[in-house]
């Protein structure tokens, strides 16, 4: 049978906690009679999981009429959005002749033998229909279990979907309905968490994923793209964080958050709006909620146990390794505490809404400016500011570096927000030009950790701890020994930027 031609799905998803469920149930898009049905899904993918490298999934569901074959796959970094090819088959095993036209034929290539089971689903769904005016909107929520082998993680997921009307509706109700229990916006698929249960991802932090853009996108639709791909970042890792101390997780978090900062900033004068001094204050405070458990993670990896290490037994270094780790322990329940908060709830929300539908957009809308030409501006105002503040790097004291490491960054980040824009004859002189920026970038980076050093080293040490005192200066000492030549390297990478031929156009 053949697949129908590709949807576009525009939905709204929250993780819940077992308290939510209650709580939401008493709102009226909730409470009225719903379709109620238990949906069986299996996951099926070659031994290597090509499917899933690829970014396509393929599910095979039981429902009460039949079997229905789904394909999905991934916009890029979408996130509101997936394309979806939908059929039905004639039994619980993928019919090849119903996707051989979709992405997942593609990846596959005549190889639909290898397909097996890789996880399967269980879900209880209530269905509901909420209709305001001329929008209809679809409300589901999910309670069910997720199995893989032996591995098993409850699902309890609550979904908006606009079946028609507009968007800002849709924003509206998730937001009454946050009022009532903190729902946290999630943008991991079922799919998605199957195969992290099954192994494919493990529990490894999620990395950025290149936004893909292209010469004939706009400048609005090109900073949505990057929001996006941000946004699923900080979501994602945060969840991860949630569960567990991961350094890695934590990192990632923080990575998000700073490409998110720097797409505002990179795109600033289109997205500038009413609501912008907010979302950049809310970003801020969580960036400062998560720095001290990243700069404790970064002493303790490259100043401390390097010492830890090197040294015979110390009571003094073993003292304040455990100080350390204390002070470690607490940085990240206060990580965790902002991330399990109402506020960082509200903060993912409002900033899809505002990316979304936020009131920068008719204007962007209207002024069409092409991402290209957008970018070229927006690069070359990033690239003079970085080489007018690194035009004395070597008489700079550590705060005015530790800016120049930021304007680094941010012309980092928006290159490679703009890798797409400028079709594939800039693609060269862009991978030359990001070479020379990352180096500059990981020698300021590396200055920067010794100056933090400088300064945490003493936090640890209490009063009266004349050991631990000298303990402290002695192993933050040992890198400190290291800051002339890294700045001498610093200037000459400075120098090889100063050179690198910019990949915009002029």
């Amino acid at each position: 049978m053949p697949s129908a031609p590709a949807g576009l799905e525009t939905e709204l998803k929250f993780e819940l906690d077992s308290d939510m469920v209650a709580k939401l149930r008493e709102h009226p898009a909730l409470s009225a009679p719903a379709d109620a049905r238990r949906l069986n899904s299996v996951y099926f993918d070659t031994p290597h999981h090509d499917l899933r490298n690829s970014g396509v999934t393929l599910r095979v569901r039981e429902t009460e009429g039949g079997y229905v074959q789904t394909v999905k796959r991934r916009q890029g970094a979408g996130l509101f959005d997936r394309d979806e090819w939908e059929c039905a088959v004639p039994d619980a095993n993928p019919d090849p002749a119903a996707f051989h036209k979709t992405p997942a034929g593609g990846v596959l290539n005549g190889e639909a033998h290898l397909l097996a089971p890789v996880f399967a689903t269980v879900v209880d769904r209530r269905i509901h229909l909420w209709r305001q005016g001329d929008n209809l909107i679809e409300v589901s929520l999910d309670e069910g279990e997720i199995t893989a082998g032996d591995q098993h993680e409850p699902i309890r997921e609550l979904e908006l979907e606009l079946k028609s009307g507009e968007p800002q509706a849709l924003f509206s109700l998730a937001r009454d309905l946050a009022e009532r229990a903190p729902m946290r916006l999630s943008f991991e698929s079922k799919g998605e968490r199957g195969y992290r249960l099954a192994g494919h991802d493990g529990v490894a932090a999620i990395k950025a994923e290149r936004t893909a853009l292209s010469t004939r996108m706009s400048a609005g639709e090109a900073f949505r793209r990057v929001a996006r791909s941000a946004l699923a970042q900080i979501s994602g890792n945060a969840q991860l964080l949630r569960r567990a101390s991961m350094p890695d997780a934590l990192h990632q978090t923080r990575v998000g958050l700073r490409r998110l900062r720097a797409a505002l900033a990179a795109f600033k004068s289109i997205v500038d709006d009413d609501v912008f001094p907010r979302i950049r204050a809310e970003t801020k405070w969580l960036a400062k909620e998560l720095d001290e458990a990243r700069d404790i993670d970064v002493f303790l990896h490259e100043t401390f146990a390097p010492a830890e290490a090197a040294a015979e037994e110390d009571p003094a270094l073993a003292a304040l390794g455990m100080r350390l780790r204390r002070a470690q322990a607490e940085a990240y329940e206060r990580a965790k505490a902002a991330i399990d908060s109402p506020r960082f709830a509200a903060l993912l929300l409002d900033v899809a809404a505002w990316v979304e539908v936020g009131p920068w957009t008719a204007e962007a809308a209207r002024s069409g400016q092409a991402a290209a030409a957008f970018g070229a501006a927006s690069l070359a105002r990033l690239h003079r500011k970085l080489c007018k503040g690194g035009g004395h790097l070597a008489d700079l004291e550590p705060p005015e570096r530790h800016k120049l490491r930021i304007r680094a960054k941010k012309l980092r980040y928006a290159a490679e927000f703009f890798a797409g824009a400028f079709g594939r004859k800039a693609e060269r002189r862009r991978r030359a030009f990001l070479a020379a920026l990352k180096a500059l970038q990981d020698d300021l980076g590396q200055l920067n950790d010794i100056a933090v050093a400088r300064t945490l080293g003493p936090r640890f040490v209490g009063q009266r701890s004349g050991d631990l005192a000298f303990t402290a200066g002695l192993i933050v000492g040992r890198r400190e020994k290291h800051e002339p030549d890294l700045l001498k390297r610093s200037v000459q990478a400075f120098e090889v930027f100063e050179d690198a031929r910019p990949f915009w156009p002029d």
